[in-house]
This record gives structure tokens, sequence and C-alpha cells, in this order.
């Protein structure tokens, strides 16, 4: 799947300034299924211009996405498929 999820992954875009991480590696919060699951969602750094520009990171080119139904956008890779909803 095309969302990005490893957070080794999450903080590195971090530490470069494209991202700024809504939870750490060990944060959960309960998704709409009532599952816990992992914060994995993000919101634009200071190295991008707006949540929508797409960005390098380690070789592979990636985006900031909205899905239908979330309030918080997630780091996508460009390219690869991706669910219409999470």
């Amino acid at each position: 799947m095309g969302i990005v999820t490893d957070h080794r992954t999450l903080r590195g875009m971090e530490i470069a300034g494209f991202i700024v991480r809504n939870g750490s590696a060990k944060a959960r919060e309960r998704h709409w299924s009532g599952i816990p699951v992992r914060v994995c969602h993000v919101t634009e750094g200071p190295m991008l211009k707006s949540w929508y520009s797409h960005f390098t990171y380690g070789g592979k080119e990636y985006k900031i996405k909205y899905f239908d139904g979330c309030f918080h956008p997630f780091v996508v890779e460009v390219g690869k498929p991706s669910p219409s909803f999470v």
C-alpha cells in the first residue's frame, strides 16, 4: 500500500523538514472501526510550500494526501496504489 506507516521513515522526513508528525511511534488512537491504531497522520513541514507539494526523500517521491472521512492527511508514495479511504 502507498501509505507510509514506518515511523523511522516518517521521523527522517520530519528531520528533513518535509512533514510534522502528529504523534510519536508509540502513540495510539481509536480508528473509526474501533481498533486502536498507531498515529501516522502528518501536517506539512517548513520545507514544503503547500500540503499538496511533492517531495523526494531517500530517492523516492512522496506527497501528502487526504483520504475520504479523514481530518488529517497521510504521507503516500507517488506511483503506489492507495486506498480511497482509511
